[in-house]
């Protein structure tokens, strides 16, 4: 067995203290999943949320999703989002930061990789 492996009951606690801090994310809508490193992903009505066991749950949502989903997600080169999604200083976009990169929208661009993604 992976040793980083830690179960599914101890997301618990941070899914359902996120649902309640960020009501506008809906209902669960997904069972809850093992990822990669031994973290957690659950689906909700309007956004994903991942979580690494040592904690912080972050949601991704809309076309950052979208983007993050289909470049292998938590599995892929960015890993765990490490931020919520977050409207850019001009007001105009949005982004998450993930484990080695970000990830940016614009409107009429949609998602895009802000950057390099970094390596370890």
């Amino acid at each position: 067995m992976d040793s980083t492996y830690v179960g599914l009951e101890v997301f618990q606690c941070q899914f359902e203290r996120f649902s309640f801090e960020h009501s506008w994310i809906g209902d669960r809508v997904g069972e809850l999943m093992l990822g990669p490193r031994g973290g957690g992903m659950l689906e909700f009505q309007h956004a994903m949320v991942f979580a690494l066991p040592e904690g912080g749950a972050h949601e991704v949502h809309g076309d950052i999703l979208a983007w993050y989903l289909a470049h292998g997600g938590p599995s892929g080169s960015l890993g765990y989002p490490l931020t919520d999604e977050k409207r850019t200083p001009t007001g105009h976009g949005r982004y998450n930061v993930f484990e080695n990169g970000t990830v940016g929208w614009l409107p009429g661009t949609g998602a895009f990789l802000m950057g390099s993604v970094r390596t370890a």
